[in-house]
């Protein structure tokens, strides 16, 4: 009889150094980190980039939706890579997907970035179900949200470390030095993943279709319905996450005055207490019993935080990194905890098919957001403005997550 995918792994292959929870959630954590790292090269590098690259900076709200529309479309149909491939091989074509997106964006100019971003959405699309089919067969139910949380990090820690790090290498060897520095870092850790094979692939089907996996994702959020509403939370705050993530840069740049090494230290800091707050989340997710009311009160700060932006241009330096890091812990905040629900919610032996599915609406979402930001940027003409009517997205989340919670 086969074992299901997402069935508890015997304690007899737990105690291997690539078989432990330690050692999966450390891989998992550091590959999303890595993921996302990527994604953000060029919106942060945008006030040096887009020159050369013949674009405006705004525009970077257009390069995440490529980004997310290849992994919108790749996390619906990571069902069928995950039973033929498994997480670690999926894990792996993930990571030399954005090493080799990175090696476009640096050398292929404007066409380049955008296969860059399409490709890099491709491999983005895999971190996240690849992960969950792992940590759901590893996490103690009762530890669930803060397993997930701590995996979660791996967005914050790598939105941080393109804050932190990618202005300050660009400025001292230039931007596309440090983005083919990145495409190496990716392709090593690609190597690297390949120690977890024997571990997380065991129960691989080398001859299933990919095709009969197609749809896997979104067919469980009908089968589930409770999954529908975690699904549309995600994409709504989402949206906004990648647009704060993506433009918060630029926006200090351009119109709060601030240069470009202070503006990448805000955001760094600012996903850094996002790293923190998800633990922080998970930790009143268990402690509520209730994933979904902690996603509620989520939602009510981000809402909160959004609204204060635009009255934030008159305010003195502190409050403004204050006022960041309120976002940081909120917007940036919410990951795990989802995550931890959608796990919970999904039928027995289908937590890679409700990952997926959630993700992939999660997506769209992001799409959405950066490309509307974009637009009432262009429209209004203030990066702070915008962000503030785009409160509405947190907001709607909020209302769902009540409501889903109180119906659950």
């Amino acid at each position: 009889m086969t074992r299901s995918a997402d069935a508890p792994i015997p304690p007899s292959r737990l105690h291997g150094a690539a078989g432990g929870l330690a050692a999966a959630l450390a891989a998992t954590t550091g590959a999303q980190a890595l993921a996302t790292l990527t994604v953000f090269v060029l919106p942060v590098l945008a006030p040096l980039a887009a020159r050369d690259l013949g674009a405006a900076p705004h525009w970077v709200g257009y390069q995440v939706a490529a980004v997310y529309v290849a992994a919108s479309t790749t996390s619906a149909l990571s069902a069928g890579a995950l039973r033929r491939w498994g997480p670690a091989r999926c894990t792996q074509i993930a990571l030399a997907a954005a090493g080799i997106a990175c090696l476009l964006m640096a050398l292929a100019g404007l066409p380049g970035a955008l296969l860059g971003s399409l490709l890099t959405g491709l491999g983005y699309g895999l971190t996240n179900p690849a992960a969950s089919q792992v940590l759901s067969r590893l996490a103690p139910p009762a530890r669930r949200n803060m397993v997930f949380a701590v995996k979660q990090t791996g967005v914050p820690i790598g939105a941080a470390l393109a804050g932190l790090l990618l202005p300050s290498l660009a400025l001292l060897a230039g931007w596309r030095v440090a983005v083919l520095g990145i495409a190496v870092l990716l392709l090593l850790a690609a190597l690297g993943a390949g120690i977890f094979r024997a571990a997380w692939d065991a129960e691989r089907d080398p001859r299933y279709p990919l095709r009969l996996g197609a749809g896997g994702g979104l067919a469980a959020l009908r089968d589930r319905p409770g999954l529908r509403g975690l699904a549309a939370v995600s994409a709504l705050f989402s949206g906004f996450q990648l647009a704060l993530g993506a433009y918060t840069v630029t926006m200090l740049v351009e119109e709060f005055g601030w240069s470009p090494v202070a503006a990448g230290a805000v955001a760094a800091v600012s996903q850094g207490i996002g790293a923190v707050a998800r633990l922080g989340w998970g930790l009143v997710a268990d402690w509520w019993r209730s994933g979904l009311r902690a996603l509620a009160a989520i939602g009510l700060i981000t809402t909160l935080g959004a609204l204060a932006l635009p009255f934030a241009l008159a305010w003195p330096g502190a409050a403004v990194i204050g006022l960041f890091c309120l976002l940081g812990g909120s917007a940036a905040g919410w990951n795990g905890v989802l995550m931890a629900e959608a796990a919970r919610m999904a039928a027995p032996g289908k937590v890679g098919d409700a990952a997926g599915g959630v993700l992939a609406v999660a997506f769209a979402g992001v799409v959405v957001g950066p490309s509307i930001l974009a637009l009432v940027v262009g429209a209004v003409g203030s990066y702070a403005l915008a962000f503030g009517l785009l409160a509405l997205l947190p907001l709607a989340g909020m209302v769902i997550a009540w409501r889903t919670a109180r119906w659950a």
